[in-house]
């Protein structure tokens, strides 16, 4: 059974950032994640569908947009799923980078999916996660 398509700008925002430091907090978050999966810049730009130099421009603006903190929150979460689903050294970057073969990924690795950069990947794969772990 597919799972439901969710819309990219649904009315509540994923990522509530309502302090300040909220975003500067997702963004660090998100940079953990890039590190332990080893992502490029350009990798990291696909997952949240912006350029590599907009990326490096966060340092010194104010920051990603709303649709772009939920792609990092979803990111995020993905990755902390893939961790709980997978426990134990290298479990959810061994789960993100191996084929396989559940309907949201048909046989490619989960990353390689979300590297395609469209915000429904992102959802399928955190939804299947989702009900990966709630049925442990």
């Amino acid at each position: 059974m597919p799972l439901p398509v969710r819309e990219p700008h649904a009315q509540e925002p994923i990522a509530q950032t309502s302090q300040p430091g909220d975003a500067d907090l997702l963004l660090s978050a998100f940079r953990k994640v890039a590190a332990a999966l080893d992502l490029t810049l350009a990798e990291q730009a696909a997952l949240l569908g912006v350029s590599r130099a907009t990326i490096a421009g966060w340092k010194a603006s104010p920051g990603p947009d709303p649709d772009k903190l939920d792609r990092m929150a979803l990111v995020v979460a993905i990755h902390g799923l893939a961790g709980e689903a997978f426990p134990g050294d290298g479990g959810a970057e061994g789960w993100l980078r191996r084929p396989n073969l559940a309907p949201p990924f048909l046989g490619e690795a989960p990353l390689d999916l979300l590297l395609k950069g469209r915000f429904e990947s992102l959802l399928r794969a955190h939804d299947h996660l989702q009900a990966l772990v709630r049925v442990w």
